[in-house]
């Protein structure tokens, strides 16, 4: 009985000396163990802390630890905590619409029919050369006459066509109306000549190719040098030529503009068209696109920056790269926005038309256009975001500074199994990464270490990647996980190349991912910022370029006896540009033909991929 007087009055003591009532310090009383234990700690407390309990202490310190080790993690994640949730819910309602898609089994074709029955008077298309529009009701029967043409003579679900076009109407209704019957569309850059040209036509093993009729010429080159393997394509054009070829225009006035009969199956998971993209040791590879991939990519867009069917979408930037033809005009397929599309980018006509045609959203060309002299329609313009990829921070600033327009970063390839998102508006960063180790390590993207010279991923003791932390510097990778349908790699056509873009034993023994080729910064709020290309490639003007295939077209000539083809930065550009040095063989030295073969080569060059020959 005295001991619990003793210890009632300790606790008074306490409380007195805190300025804490007893019963909040002490709550439970009633059992010998507990009175003993306070007991003691108070007698501790007494003795060597001047009756502070030692458990408040060991609070206070512990706190102290923990805010010495932990307090610079906890604060930056303090500082992303909402960046990393929006990324989180973005995450959470993508997986859940494409769930839904998948459990539907629908592909882009039935998805679209379900756009056109909602606004089937709505503007979707309008081509700014001709000011030709076209409601979604329209342009589905523009597209139906596609898939009934070939469809009559035979084509079925597989077959390939390729589509060597310029940007318009007629190339989004060519691709959606044979994506009705199974036909697998090769989207070809319209840039391209000769071997360039043959190579992706002969990758496609293509039946058939539509061109536009300024194309024609280009494509029958390619033919009548014996380039293309096989000798039956035919060739169609939007228009008479004098060249050989079917007028398509011509034919499809007498197809019919219902749907097409249903005599194949197409579903989410059907293949829905190649595009290429810029080979690393070559030619341009054909990236394999199915119908779930390109949806998840143009919604993701969609969720990322609100896009609805509300907005209206400038397309000037080729329809063939994923970009226009994919996160651009794909919303107009799958959300119902509008589009005003151009055939060549004009930086001159650009503001001009965002104004003309109430445009909300467009593909980023900023370069071009901080350097056009200022214009009163650059102030009376709706645009409230533009999209792209890899802007310089100087520029990005300045930009949003002059034109009151927000910069949308989407960041990935083609073929890549997972892609970053810039949600927040980062100056210069292509997305972000979360900082902690159990969300990041859940992240389909991983930045890995690579060797500085041969760009190679390096490798710890256990055989396995070293996984970058926030302020390092690494190759990005993705995860491939064939459990995961968004996850699976689906390549290219030639499985070589498919096989050069898979490391395996990456995090754990058996695993495998995707290799971008990409060099990012993670800076220590997970922010992501583009450095530069591994390998033979550099990226100019957004391309991924391959030096050996520019080196391939400098070789043959007769007077280059070596060359070799490296990037180079140049002020006020993006990415690197090209430069080639060349040693010239004897005979071309002594007759002074440097100039000849700049000539010959830039001639011959198909891309602005090259700034610079340097000759020795």
């Amino acid at each position: 009985m005295d001991g619990q007087m003793r210890l009632g009055q300790r606790c008074q003591s306490v409380s007195k000396l805190l300025r804490i009532p007893a019963k909040q310090l002490f709550p439970t009383m009633t059992s010998v163990g507990v009175e003993d234990v306070v007991s003691i700690i108070l007698l501790i407390a007494t003795f060597v802390f001047n009756s502070v309990p030692v458990f408040y202490v060991l609070v206070v310190i512990s706190i102290a630890y923990i805010a010495y080790v932990y307090g610079d993690f906890i604060y930056r994640s303090y500082l992303t905590l909402n960046r990393d949730l929006s990324g989180l819910c973005l995450l959470l309602a993508v997986k859940r619409d494409l769930n839904k898609r998948l459990a539907e089994n629908r592909g882009l074709n039935e998805l679209f029919l379900d756009v056109v029955a909602k606004q089937p008077k709505k503007v979707a298309i309008i081509d700014i050369e001709s000011d030709k529009r076209y409601t979604f009701e329209e342009f589905n029967k523009e597209a139906n006459k596609f898939a009934n043409y070939f469809q009559s003579i035979g084509y079925r679900s597989g077959d390939v066509v390729a589509l060597f076009m310029e940007n318009g109407a007629d190339m989004v209704t060519a691709w959606v109306g044979l994506s009705k019957i199974g036909v697998v569309t090769a989207w070809i850059n319209n840039n391209l000549r000769l071997e360039p040209l043959a190579h992706c036509m002969n990758t496609s093993k293509a039946r058939s190719v539509i061109c536009s009729k300024n194309l024609c010429s280009a494509m029958n080159a390619v033919i009548n040098n014996g380039l293309i393997e096989n000798k039956k394509l035919q060739v169609y054009s939007m228009g008479a030529t004098n060249w050989d070829s079917l007028d398509l225009r011509n034919i499809l006035c007498s197809s019919s503009t219902n749907e097409p009969q249903k005599l194949d199956v197409v579903d989410f998971k059907s293949v829905l068209s190649f595009i290429y993209t810029s080979g690393t040791t070559g030619m341009p590879k054909a990236a394999v696109m199915k119908h779930f991939r390109y949806y998840s990519m143009v919604m993701g867009s969609a969720r990322s920056f609100h896009i609805t069917e509300l907005d209206r979408v400038y397309i000037s930037m080729p329809l063939y790269h994923t970009a226009a033809g994919i996160i651009g005009i794909g919303q107009t397929i799958l959300t119902g926005s509008s589009a005003a599309i151009r055939k060549k980018f004009s930086a001159s006509n650009f503001w001009k038309d965002c104004v003309k045609y109430d445009c909300t959203y467009i593909g980023e060309i900023c370069r071009y256009l901080m350097a056009q002299p200022q214009i009163p329609e650059e102030k009376l313009h709706k645009v409230r975001l533009m999209y792209g990829n890899g802007l310089r921070a100087e520029i990005w600033q300045a930009f949003v500074d002059r034109f009151g327009v927000r910069i949308g970063e989407v960041y990935g390839s083609t073929e890549g199994t997972s892609n970053l998102v810039n949600i927040d508006g980062r100056v210069g960063s292509c997305g972000f990464l979360p900082i902690s180790p159990l969300t990041s390590r859940l992240h389909p993207v991983r930045l890995v270490k690579v060797d500085d010279i041969t760009g190679e991923v390096v490798r710890g003791k256990d055989g396995l990647c070293i996984p970058c932390k926030p302020g390092q510097t690494g190759a990005m990778v993705s995860t491939i996980r064939n459990s995961n349908l968004l996850l699976v790699f689906e390549g290219y056509l030639n499985k070589g190349e498919t096989d050069k873009k898979v490391i395996y034993d990456v995090f754990r023994k058996g695993d495998s991912a995707f290799v971008s080729g990409d060099i990012l910064h993670w800076d220590r709020l997970g922010y992501l910022y583009f450095k530069d290309r591994t390998g033979d490639t550099y990226r100019w003007k957004g391309e991924n370029v391959s030096t050996t295939e520019v080196e391939a077209i400098l070789h043959p000539m007769p007077s280059v006896a070596d060359a070799t083809v490296y990037g180079v930065t140049v002020p006020g550009m993006e990415g690197r540009a090209g430069m080639a040095a060349v040693v010239m063989s004897e005979n071309a030295c002594k007759n002074n033909e440097g100039g000849f073969i700049s000539r010959a080569f830039l001639a011959k060059i198909v891309w602005a991929k090259c700034c610079h020959l340097y000759c020795d």
